[in-house]
Order: C-alpha cells, then structure tokens, then sequence
C-alpha cells in the first residue's frame, strides 16, 4: 500500500513537471535522464529522459535547444578593381585624326590581336600627346598614324581601336592587326609615370578585346623586312642592348598586375 501511494505520488509529480514544462518531446531537459529512484541516471546516446509512470519505464525525447548562429551570405566575388575605374585612371582623351590627313588613307576594319608599344624618340621641348596629335592631323608625320600617345597626364586617341594604323611594319600583321600605343619621352616628362599609364592603358586593351599578355608587344617584335636592322630599337627604354630583357619582362609584371586587378577574383569594389 505504501509503495503503491509513493509510486502513484512520484507519477503525479513528473506528470505535473512535464505538463509545465511540455510534454510529447517539447521540455527541456537534461542531457542525463530523470530517475524518480536515485537523482540522474546516465547520459544516453540519445539524450533521452526518463521516468516513471504506472510502474512503467517511459522516455520522451526532449526538444533540440538550437543556438542562433547568424548566417551571413559570403561577399560577392568580384575583381578588385572595374575595368572602368582603371581606365579612369588613364584618362583618355579622343582627338581623333580627320579622314582627310595622310594617317587616315588607305584604312581597313581591324579586329585586335596584339598591342604594339612604341617610344617616340622625340625629345623637343613639349613634345607631349597634343603635339603629336596635332602633327598627325596635320600630316606633318607623313602617313604615320597610330591610336594612343601616353604621357604623365594623359594618353590622347588618334583613330578608333577597330582601323588600322601605320605604326609597326608597313603592311605586315603589326599594322593590321595591333593598336599602337606611342610613350612620350620629352623634356620634364616623367618617364616612369609614363610607362605606368601605358601598362594601365595595355591592360585595359587586354581585357576588352581578350588579348593574352604574349601578345604585348614592342615594336621590335615586328621585322621591318628590307630595312637594316629589320628589327628596331623600340621603345628603346624598355629594351636591354636594342633587344627584349629584363626591362620587357618588368613591364610586362606591370602590365599583368593592372590586368590581375581587373580581372582576378578579390574583395569587391563599390559600384557607383
């Protein structure tokens, strides 16, 4: 009689327990059981607890307390600069030859494979892109004609990227088929701001026409068949001994570091 009342007020106790605190798998328990003969039993594999009702062993699976852990979606993967931005920084400026100067003769459709680098080799006094440009449109230059001159401030556009220009190798693939970039080498110009707006400039041509870094050229790469040296020393600052070396491969690194930026995977930029 007395273990019939104990067990009968052991069974109203835990009832009540679990109604307060949810029955059907919704209390929270411990990760141990609940014994009404001897405190906690031990932890099980499945975390179940345990009591007594009627005389008869009962496990309720308790709920699944679940820590909020914020989930934020990863950063977008972007380059680390836009194409734009970068050619921002070139500033280009369109001063485009008229179709009746000599430069502008005899011109076809073009659809880029290469970029030729050049140096003027004009060392007058503000001899900067505007003069050249000026000297083009006024055919000064005879029927020389190429598509960007570079300085320290700017790089002025002689003719669009999609004609043709005289600049490489008369009538050889330099000149069918690759924009010609001029660097200016005056007097008080800076020499290495040029050469670094130039590798912006090459970058830049790279990516919108999907030109591969092996096709940034000097003019050297070019032969000049019937003329000696067919191979000229050009841009003549960036070659070692009249020759491709040490300087070409340091300005090709520019050259594909500009390139990486817009182009490579990195943090992303802000879109304005």
């Amino acid at each position: 009689m007395g273990n019939t009342l104990a067990n009968s007020l052991i069974t109203t106790s835990l009832t009540a327990s679990l109604l307060l605190s949810g029955c059907s798998g919704t209390g929270n328990f411990s990760s141990k059981g609940v014994s009404p003969r001897g405190g906690f039993t031990g932890a099980n594999h499945y975390n179940y607890a345990s009591y007594y009702q009627g005389g008869q062993q009962t496990r309720v699976a308790p709920a699944r307390a679940y820590q909020s852990v914020p989930v934020s979606a990863p950063a977008p993967i972007v380059p680390r600069k836009s194409p734009l931005a970068l050619l921002a920084e070139v500033r280009v400026h369109k001063d485009y030859l008229p179709k009746s100067a000599r430069g502008r003769r005899g011109q076809s459709s073009m659809r880029p494979r290469y970029i030729t680098i050049h140096s003027t080799q004009n060392w007058s006094k503000g001899a900067d892109p505007w003069r050249h440009s000026l000297a083009l449109k006024r055919s000064k230059l005879g029927s020389l004609s190429w598509h960007y001159t570079t300085d320290q401030n700017v790089a002025v556009q002689h003719l669009p990227t999609n004609v043709t220009g005289r600049h490489a190798d008369l009538n050889g693939p330099g000149n069918k088929y690759s924009i010609g970039i001029e660097m200016c080498e005056h007097r008080g110009n800076s020499r290495i701001r040029t050469i670094d707006r130039t590798a912006k400039l090459a970058a830049y041509l790279m990516y919108k026409y999907s030109i591969p870094l092996s096709k940034v050229v000097p003019h050297y790469h070019w032969p000049r068949y019937g003329m000696n040296p067919p191979h000229k020393n050009c841009p003549h600052f960036l070659l070692d001994n009249g020759k491709p070396g040490r300087k070409w491969r340091g300005f090709q690194a520019k050259v594909k570091y500009y390139h990486d930026l817009i182009t490579t995977q990195g943090p992303s930029y802000v879109s304005r």
